[in-house]
Parts: structure tokens; C-alpha cells; sequence
């Protein structure tokens, strides 16, 4: 067993629901992503922020990196502004953003587990003696974050389902302005379920 988590949670609720505060644009996310320097490996020849993959915002890859995980791009596909706010539902279905805060595995065999999937288990950020049970008291105790900040979450069956939520093991989803901001843990579907994490994403209200 073992966890890798991120350490500042009171910050990462903080930038999570003042994005949940944003409109709808590009520019604002992007611009947003850069005041909390998450653009510092960006490519200078890149035309901006690589939306619909994982977005690399800190660290060294496979020692102590962490990355966002990005949906479609906030915005119109009719218009090429980036700063244009759109209320087509079609242009908004597919946009989130979501930042990861633990990862979770139980593997039989750990060195086994890493030579097929990367150094985990001897990272700095990971717990190796981290159990299941951890992991979802670290998900409760973010859950008791947002509730300090933005009350209780909505009850299950009054918000649409999100096209990715058949993969999720646990949901809240809190109303935040024209957001929806959502705690999660989730099937790893980059990794086909090698671990499970737990995030926080932002969406736009359909």
C-alpha cells in the first residue's frame, strides 16, 4: 500500500474555488493558472496551455512532480476569442479542470508494481505504510474543507451527470456561481486504474 499526496491542502481549496469564481474563458483560466505558477515548464514556442491532457504544473518528473488534469478549453468553438464566455451547452460539456491532491495504490508486489509503472513507491511525496483507510480519511478531511468554505454539498440527483462519472468511487459536488466544483476519487484512467486518486475539479454549471 501507499499514498502520494500533495502537502499544502488549505491553499489548493483556496485556488480551486477562486477559479470555481472565474468566467468561463480561456483567458481567464489560463490567465489564472499563470498567477498561481502553474505555467512555469510551459514551452515558449507552445501557442498556451495543452487543454484535454495532464498539464504539468511543478517538480521533477517521476521524483516529485504533480500536474493538472485538463478537459476541453474553456470558451466558444465558434469564435477564436479567448476571452469569449459561452453558454452553449455543447461548448461546455467537455471543459473541467481538476487537480489531483492523492494518489492511492495496494499493489502485491511493490518493486514489481514500479518496474511496470515508474518509481512510486520511493518518492518523497509517497507514504509507503499509507493503508486504504488513509486515503479516505484524507478525503474526508478535505471534504470537511469545502464544507467550511461553501457549506453542504448539493444532494445526490440535483446536478447532471458529468460524462465522466462512471468512473468515480466517491463524489460531492458543491454550487459555486456558474461552477460546479467537485471532490472526487476516481478510477486513474490515464494509468487504466493503477491507482486510484483523489482530486478537486472545477466545472462549468450546463
Amino acid at each position: 500500500m501507499a499514498m502520494q499526496l500533495l502537502p499544502s491542502h488549505g491553499t489548493l481549496v483556496n485556488r480551486m474555488i477562486e477559479l470555481a469564481d472565474l468566467p468561463w474563458s480561456r483567458q481567464a483560466f489560463e490567465d489564472a493558472f499563470a498567477r498561481n505558477g502553474w505555467c512555469h515548464g510551459q514551452d515558449p514556442d507552445a501557442p498556451g496551455v495543452g487543454w484535454e491532457e495532464p498539464w504539468w504544473i511543478s517538480g521533477e518528473e517521476l521524483v516529485d512532480d504533480w500536474w493538472l488534469l485538463l478537459g476541453e478549453a474553456p470558451g466558444c468553438r465558434r469564435q477564436p476569442d479567448p476571452a469569449a464566455v459561452c453558454d452553449h451547452a455543447d461548448c461546455r460539456t467537455g471543459c473541467f479542470v481538476e487537480h489531483p491532491f492523492a494518489y492511492f495504490t495496494d499493489p502485491q508486489d511493490p518493486r514489481e508494481w514500479d518496474n511496470e509503472f515508474g518509481p512510486f513507491h520511493s518518492r518523497p511525496d509517497v507514504d509507503p505504510e499509507a493503508t486504504a483507510e488513509d486515503f479516505a480519511a484524507l478525503y474526508q478531511r478535505m471534504s470537511e474543507l469545502f464544507r467550511t468554505h461553501l457549506g453542504d454539498p448539493l444532494p445526490e440527483g440535483s446536478y447532471p451527470p458529468f460524462d465522466d462519472e462512471e468512473t468515480f468511487h466517491e463524489c460531492l459536488v458543491w454550487e459555486r456561481n456558474n461552477s460546479w466544483v467537485v471532490l472526487l476519487i476516481a478510477e486513474d484512467q490515464i494509468t487504466y486504474g493503477a491507482y486510484d486518486r483523489a482530486g478537486i475539479q472545477v466545472r462549468p454549471r450546463i
